[in-house]
């Protein structure tokens, strides 16, 4: 792998943010839904990208997926800070060479892949998993245990 042209592809993928999430903003608007950038958005992102999903072609599906990842991932960083993070230092990394969100969450080394998480929601299709997906990471919540202790 080239790590400078892996680099020069993620700096266009931020150059061009503005506009793909503008377009993005438009076409809601066609469909009478009202994006805005934060957390009151996932579920109208979810039904959004249902409706734009609903009879297309596996390419362009692929890439209604980076859009809304981009704009799932901007709600992210606006809402709760952190900014985009290509990761490239460990191929073992699961979010490897994919966009991700950093500086968001109080754990430092945690990464949210909003790509990922529209692609888990793409096969899926269940309501409320980008909020879940989100919530979990910048507001965790104690797993209770006690009731699986041994006697």
């Amino acid at each position: 792998m080239n790590y400078a042209v892996e680099l020069e592809k993620f700096d266009h993928f931020l150059m061009i943010m503005d506009d793909q999430l503008e377009a993005l903003e438009d076409k809601a608007e066609h469909y009478g839904i009202n994006l805005t950038r934060d957390p009151n958005s996932f579920e109208k992102l979810e039904a959004l990208f249902d409706k734009m999903t609903e009879s297309v072609d596996k390419e362009t599906k692929i890439d209604l997926i980076i859009t809304f990842g981009r704009y799932l991932g901007e709600i992210v960083r606006e809402s709760f800070g952190g900014k985009w993070h290509l990761p490239l230092d460990d191929p073992k990394n699961i979010n490897f060479n994919s966009p991700v969100i950093i500086g968001h969450a109080k754990v430092a080394a945690v990464q949210f892949a909003p790509i990922s998480v529209m692609h888990a929601y793409s096969l899926r299709k269940r309501a409320g998993l980008l909020r879940g997906a989100v919530m979990s990471q910048v507001k965790p919540q104690p797993l209770e245990i006690d009731h699986m202790e041994e006697k």
